[in-house]
């Protein structure tokens, strides 16, 4: 993307940006190479997004002309709304239109989707209700119901209807599609008969996930058209798609062990694909930083997600190194090769400041933090010192996992503490509140006790495990 037009342009008609520039270069500085850009200051949503009027973050400083507020992620119990162009919305809808007739031939077979993700303004949900509705009027063949997070609608709308089209999509969260799944063949729904997709959002899953999954739907365990997910934020919108080729990349890596080989770690990191012609990224250390054209532009803005990025030939050139050939993988599991496009790769690690996603909210270390530190019934026991982990337990649910150090001699109920934890959790995250009105007892937390020093994994501490 041209990235000097876009920084020129929050200049001329972003009140708040020029105001930002001049306050912390003292001037605005000229900028007429994308080398310039290194020179500017970065923004995040603490120190700009947070710190103007929400009308002077827009495009000419007002909110006429942004048809639709989307909500961000809330904390203090307070979320934060994004305003939208009309033209965010049309990319939307081309997309959703591009996958569809790629994956199940939508302009000449019908088929059915299921939006099971939160509706009212949550982005997602609203976005992918608003474009898939938009496609079943202009171009017909898809009929469309949204139960939004009732997971048993979904189920008997889904035993209703699929069995009438030629493919279903689901749209949903990864833990809330493993459990309208699994209660459909609980309920003994011919699902291998529907000819299953799954769209996801919201955080990343496990390869043990996708083969459960594919299971359930009737398709081999490394299929790698059956299951799609994405990177984006309701900051800057979808950023990456998790394509075949993405898939199969992470399938060598999976299938072989070559994670340590190819990425230098042994984890696998959400793995995508990102057009440049839409998003200008970089990463300063392994922070990902986006520049975006939207209502409110963003220029230099800290994700605060961990990242790396590879470029086309260099992933395929480390993959080639460890032995493996993702394109010949793709092509013996069904996949077109004239479909691959040679687009950069963004893999997203977690969060930088060690937060997790869990079921699609994100917990922050200081959400954790102010609990651990403020509440009595933790000061008794702990000593302030804790980290969060994010796990798969058996039935590859999503856990929540806290590790408190004790003081010496002291002891604490876990039980307790994790009903004391998300008490106060909720009132700080509206998300997480709302997971919690959901899910039940299937959103605690899990408190577990450490020995004096074990959080420490040499000096430096780190609030994720």
């Amino acid at each position: 993307m041209d990235v000097v037009a876009l920084y020129r342009l929050a200049v001329e008609r972003v009140p708040a940006y020029r105001a930002y520039l001049e306050n912390r270069c003292g001037t605005v500085p000229d900028v007429s190479s994308a080398e310039d850009l290194a020179a500017l200051p970065f923004t995040s949503k603490g120190d700009y997004i947070k710190a103007y009027p929400l009308e002077e973050l827009c495009l000419d400083g007002t909110l006429r002309g942004k048809h639709v507020l989307c909500r961000s992620s809330g904390t203090k119990g307070k979320p934060f709304f994004w305003p939208q162009l009309p033209e965010q919305e049309r990319y939307v809808a081309d997309w959703l239109y591009s996958d569809l007739d790629e994956s199940f031939s939508l302009s000449t077979n019908p088929v059915f989707a299921v939006v099971s993700l939160a509706l009212g303004s949550w982005i997602s949900g609203e976005l992918t209700s608003w474009g898939l509705r938009n496609l079943g009027v202009q171009k017909g063949g898809l009929t469309m119901v949204t139960p939004g997070l009732d997971l048993d609608e979904a189920v008997d709308l889904m035993g209703a209807f699929a069995g009438q089209f030629a493919g279903t999509v689901l749209y949903s969260y990864p833990p809330f599609a493993r459990t309208i799944l699994e209660k459909a063949a609980d309920r003994g729904l011919p699902l291998a008969s529907y000819r299953l997709g799954l769209r996801l959002a919201g955080e990343g899953y496990s390869e043990r996930y996708r083969d459960h999954l594919n299971g359930l739907m009737g398709y081999e365990a490394g299929a790698l058209h059956s299951i799609v997910s994405g990177y984006g934020s309701t900051d800057f919108g979808s950023l990456g798609k998790e394509t075949t080729l993405a898939i199969a990349i992470r399938r060598c890596l999976y299938e072989r062990g070559l994670a340590r080989a190819v990425l230098g770690r042994d984890e696998i990191p959400s793995l995508c694909q990102y057009d440049p012609s839409a998003f200008h990224v970089e990463c300063d250390g392994e922070e990902l930083v986006v520049s975006k054209y939207q209502a409110v532009p963003l220029l230099r803005y800290r994700t605060g997600d961990r990242a790396t990025l590879i470029g086309y030939d260099e992933m395929m050139e480390r993959l080639r190194d460890a032995g493996a050939d993702p394109l010949d993988l793709l092509f013996r599991r069904g996949g077109a090769l004239d479909r691959v496009r040679e687009l950069p790769f963004v893999l997203v690690w977690g969060r930088i400041d060690g937060g997790v996603t869990f079921y699609g909210a994100n917990i922050l270390v200081e959400q954790i933090r102010e609990i651990v530190e403020g509440q009595e019934l933790f000061c008794s026991c702990c000593t302030g010192q804790f980290q969060i982990r994010k796990r798969e337990n058996e039935a590859l649910e999503p856990v929540l996992e806290i590790l408190l150090e004790l003081r010496p001699g002291a002891t604490g109920d876990p039980a307790e503490l994790a009903a004391v934890l998300a008490s106060r959790l909720a009132e700080s995250s509206t998300d997480y509140a709302l997971i919690r009105q959901k899910e039940g007892d299937r959103a605690l937390p899990r408190i577990r006790f450490t020995d004096d020093g074990e959080l420490f994994g040499g000096t430096k501490f780190r609030y994720v495990g």
